[in-house]
């Protein structure tokens, strides 16, 4: 009996920690939801306990922290009550504090105050000074130098990434402020719609989310007629889905999908029907890893973006913008460019403008066709149709002239890697290499990172890879996943070092139960490939590459390693032996003895000035 009243408490317990019933609400919470709404009063009444800040040097960091953001919510009650003096004595204490992320909190708070009051400009002020503090802190590490005080280690970064999204939301308010003031108040509303979706994104705190969906439903409610109208309402759709992952449960990703499916039924003709039918596409790809669907989608889109280049006219459903507000909403930036290593680069929307298949210029159907086209060669070779997937891509040369052209710096452009993986019917890796992944969802996912590296998405191949490796259950599994990871971040160049693709190559090369694999043989090979690409460091090429012939002479890169290995002793001086390695690759079907000679002629030649 005694053994099941206990289950019973650990139940309850379980239950009330699940709904965040054991954790009391802040007093400087309570205290701001009773100011959203007007009670002033009370909420002041709330909050008598910080209206000093005497002994605060004695308190914890955290508890200094939540009596901070007590002080600085009475000190925003004060000045609702044209308490000035009260108020800024609040204020003027919490700005003196030394440390900066107190500082920062006391700054973002003071422009929320100075927003209050419809002080716009010096409220972007204290903005700027807050961000300087915050730029640099708000990094993706979850530890790091004490908030607060005492050298106590917390969750910097994480402290200071919320503090970063208080501060972008209280700039989106004073932009749709302005905005509104100049181009009407749908239109600021827009605007504050559009960079609260950017906060979503990447935010925790869930009331960005609710507060973006309040002002879409406002967007809705007071302009039905507009073109903002039916665009909040798509992005309503977007916003439910961004917080879905393939760990949520059926239910929410259900009501996101049915949100968006009545959309589109409800916009036969109408704008952001084919931008819903893609994002249908990507739930069922990228959530519920469900190909069939997702390509029932992406060719529906397809369908419709072919259609509205044809007919430009869906305009005529909404009411007319202004000219200067058509001016101010027209998109100007193309979705990608090429940088000076004629690499892709994807540019964010602006939330300025107004994406859509009539008030865009022609380039914005062109892009996402190009997508839908790109999505449906992926669904069609991932399901061995490599022809059909071809096909598809083919039309990319048409659609978007940048990811085909070629160039001296970059020979190899992203319409070039798709035809060529149809050819080769591989992407990243060779079939062999993969072949003890057996689970369906697991090999469509890799297959998908694939796809998103040669599309030079490289953060976004690495975020599926993060997310196999996770489900990884065997040695063979993790093997390929960490030579995906060590591949993206090696041309991701987001790490000069390349510490964390060495990584991944070690674990796989050390790991004696891979030996005689084909990915143990491709990851010794790579590793060695990546230390000869740091300047100097062949010595420790070398032995990778000496490796790999040991264990696979009859390996798929023994032909490509033993010009590695020459283009080592070239580096370290030893001629001699490049030449031996020359007198074996000789008549070959690759191009490894081609280039082996000319570095041989240009190390001679180089010898002789």
């Amino acid at each position: 009996m005694a053994m099941f009243s206990g289950k019973i408490r650990l139940a309850t317990l379980t239950v009330l920690l699940l709904n965040g019933s054991l954790f009391a609400v802040p007093d400087w919470e309570t205290a701001a939801e009773l100011r959203k709404n007007n009670e002033i009063d009370k909420a002041e009444t709330t909050l008598k306990k910080y209206s000093s800040p005497a002994g605060f040097e004695q308190l914890k960091p955290a508890e200094k922290i939540e009596f901070l953001r007590g002080l600085l919510e009475l000190a925003h009650i004060r000045a609702l009550n044209d308490d000035v003096v009260g108020s800024l004595a609040l204020l003027n204490w919490a700005e003196g504090r030394s440390d900066p992320y107190q500082r920062s909190i006391a700054c973002v708070k003071y422009a929320e105050i100075l927003l209050d009051l419809g002080e716009f400009e010096r409220a972007r002020g204290y903005l700027a000074n807050a961000d300087e503090l915050i730029k640099t802190r708000a990094t993706k590490k979850d530890t790091g130098a004490a908030i607060g005080q005492g050298g106590e280690k917390v969750d910097t970064g994480g402290a200071w990434r919320e503090l970063r999204d208080e501060s972008d939301a209280l700039k989106a308010d004073i932009e749709s402020e302005e905005m509104k003031n100049k181009f009407g108040a749908t239109y600021g509303s827009y605007v504050k719609l559009r960079r609260l979706q950017q906060v979503v994104k990447r935010a925790r705190i869930p009331r960005y989310r609710q507060e973006a969906m309040r002002v879409a439903d406002e967007i809705i409610a007071t302009d039905p007629a507009s073109q903002f109208a039916v665009a909040a309402e798509y992005l309503k759709g977007e916003l439910m889905a961004s917080r879905l992952t393939e760990n949520s449960d059926k239910k929410e990703i259900r009501k996101a999908k049915d949100y968006l499916e009545k959309f589109v039924k409800a916009q036969p003709e109408g704008l952001y029907r084919g931008e819903a039918l893609m994002l249908l596409g990507k739930i069922s790809l990228e959530i519920e890893w469900n190909a069939k669907d997702a390509e029932k989608y992406y060719n529906q889109a397809l369908d419709y973006f072919r259609k509205a280049r044809e007919k430009r006219d869906a305009l005529s459903l909404y009411a007319a913008i202004n000219d200067d507000l058509k001016k101010q909403a027209e998109p100007t930036q193309k979705p990608t460019s090429l940088n000076e290593w004629m690499r892709t680069i994807y540019h964010d929307e602006d939330p300025l403008k107004l994406y859509n298949t009539a008030s865009a210029p022609v380039w914005y159907i062109d892009n996402k066709e190009k997508e839908c086209v790109y999505a449906c060669g992926f669904l069609a070779f991932a399901a061995g149709k490599y022809d059909a997937a071809k096909e598809c891509w083919e039309r990319v040369k048409d659609l978007s002239p940048d990811d085909a052209q070629i160039h001296p710096l970059l020979p190899t452009t992203v319409y070039k890697r798709l035809t060529k993986a149809c050819r080769l019917q591989a992407m990243m890796y060779w079939p062999e290499e993969k072949a003890n992944i057996k689970n369906a969802d697991m090999r469509l996912m890799l297959q998908h990172a694939e796809y998103l590296a040669l599309l030079e998405k490289w953060s976004e191949s690495a975020v599926f890879l993060e997310k196999l490796k996770k489900r990884c259950r065997t040695d063979d599994e993790l093997a390929v996943v960490l030579v995906g990871l060590a591949t993206v971040h090696t041309y991701w160049f987001n790490d000069p070092s390349f510490t964390y693709a060495f990584s991944c190559y070690k674990t796989v090369v050390e790991n004696k139960k891979l030996y005689g694999t084909s990915i143990h043989g491709r990851a010794v090979k790579e590793n060695g490939k990546l230390w000869l690409s740091v300047a100097h460091q062949q010595k420790k090429a070398l032995p990778f590459f000496l490796q790999y012939q040991k264990m696979y002479k009859n390996g798929r890169y023994f032909r490509e390693v033993r010009f590695m290995e020459a283009k080592c002793h070239l580096a370290a001086g030893r001629l001699d032996l490049a030449k031996k390695i020359y007198e074996t690759l000789k008549g070959g079907s690759d191009s490894y003895e081609h280039f082996l000679l000319s570095r041989i002629k240009k190390y001679e030649n180089d010898r002789k000035k």
